[in-house]
C-alpha cells in the first residue's frame, strides 16, 4: 500500500533548487541561467502533474454542496498549486535578477560575450497558456497559429510576469494594427517564433479571433 508520504513526494520541490534561490545573490550570471532552467523544467512537471487530475489553478476543489471531491487527490492539488505559485515568484526573481546581472557583465565587457540564447540573454521556454477556438481568416489564424498551440512569451511577457493574462490583454488593446512577436510551443515538441497582428476589421469579434485560456 501506498504511504501518505511516498503520494506526497510526488509533488515535492526539488530542495536543490529552492536552496540555490535562498542564495540567489551569490550565484554567478551561468549559475542563475542554470536556475532559470532548472525551474521552468519544474515548473512544466508540476502544471503537467496538475492537469493529470483533469483540473487547474482555479477549479473548485469542493462539490456543489461543500464536500471536498472524492475524484481528486485534493492534497496533492493543493500542494502543486502552491508548489506552481511558489516557482512562478523564484522564476520572476531569478529572471529579474539575470538581466541584472547580464547588464553588469556586457558593460564591463563588451568583447567578453557569453553565449546565452535569444535577445535579453534569456530563453523562456515554459508555456503559460494556450490558444482554442481560432476563426478562420482571424489574426490569430493568419498569425499561423494553431488551436492547442501553447504560448511561451509574447512580446516581453512570459511564464513569470503575464498576472493571470491581463498583462497580455492590455499589450494586445496598446498594439492593435502592430506586429507583436510571440514564441509558442506546437505540440508539446516545436517551439516557433510567430508574429501576431491584432485587428479589429477582420471581421470577426475581438482583436484576435480566438480564445487563450491559462494553463
Amino acid at each position: 500500500m501506498t504511504t501518505p508520504s511516498e503520494l506526497l513526494s510526488n509533488v515535492r520541490l526539488n530542495p536543490t533548487i529552492t536552496n540555490r534561490v535562498s542564495s540567489l545573490k551569490s550565484l554567478s550570471l551561468n549559475e542563475v541561467i542554470i536556475l532559470k532552467d532548472d525551474i521552468e523544467s519544474e515548473l512544466n512537471n508540476s502544471i503537467n502533474l496538475l492537469q493529470s487530475f483533469n483540473v487547474d489553478m482555479h477549479s473548485s476543489l469542493v462539490t456543489p454542496e461543500g464536500f471536498p471531491r472524492e475524484d481528486i487527490d485534493v492534497l496533492q492539488v493543493r500542494m502543486l498549486r502552491r508548489n506552481i505559485n511558489m516557482l512562478r515568484n523564484d522564476l520572476t526573481n531569478v529572471i529579474n535578477y539575470s538581466h541584472t546581472l547580464l547588464s553588469t557583465h556586457f558593460n564591463n565587457d563588451a568583447n567578453n560575450r557569453s553565449t546565452i540564447p535569444l535577445e535579453n540573454g534569456v530563453d523562456y521556454r515554459i508555456p503559460f497558456a494556450f490558444f482554442s477556438e481560432i476563426v478562420s481568416n482571424s489574426p490569430t489564424e493568419i498569425a499561423g497559429i494553431k488551436d492547442n498551440d501553447k504560448l511561451v512569451s509574447i512580446s516581453n511577457i512570459h511564464a513569470a510576469n503575464h498576472d493571470g493574462l491581463k498583462n497580455i490583454q492590455a499589450l494586445i488593446i496598446k498594439n492593435e494594427n502592430n506586429s507583436i512577436p510571440l514564441r509558442i510551443l506546437r505540440n508539446d515538441q516545436e517551439f516557433l517564433e510567430l508574429n501576431l497582428v491584432p485587428d479589429r476589421s477582420w471581421g470577426g469579434r475581438g482583436l484576435l479571433g480566438c480564445k487563450l485560456q491559462e494553463l
